[in-house]
């Protein structure tokens, strides 16, 4: 993932957006609109500078990545 190539460069990222932009919901390519402030959505990436928050909480797999290899593996 491009967090762990690079945080800082991401953290970078995540400041310039949460401090240019008020919003009150994200629109991601993939999944539901999120609601979240500027706040939140930075609050999301803090992992990035506390080594001892998880980056891919426990339920991110089957909320993310697993649906879409189980897709991959049934096309197989």
């Amino acid at each position: 993932m491009i967090y762990a190539q690079n945080p800082s460069r991401v953290q970078k990222w995540v400041n310039i957006v949460s401090q240019r932009f008020d919003f009150d919901q994200i629109i991601p390519a993939h999944f539901d609109v999120i609601s979240a402030t500027p706040k939140e959505f930075a609050e999301a990436f803090r992992f990035l500078e506390d080594e001892t928050i998880d980056a891919f909480p426990e339920n991110d797999m089957a909320r993310g990545l697993k649906p879409i290899a189980d897709i991959a593996l049934k096309r197989l």
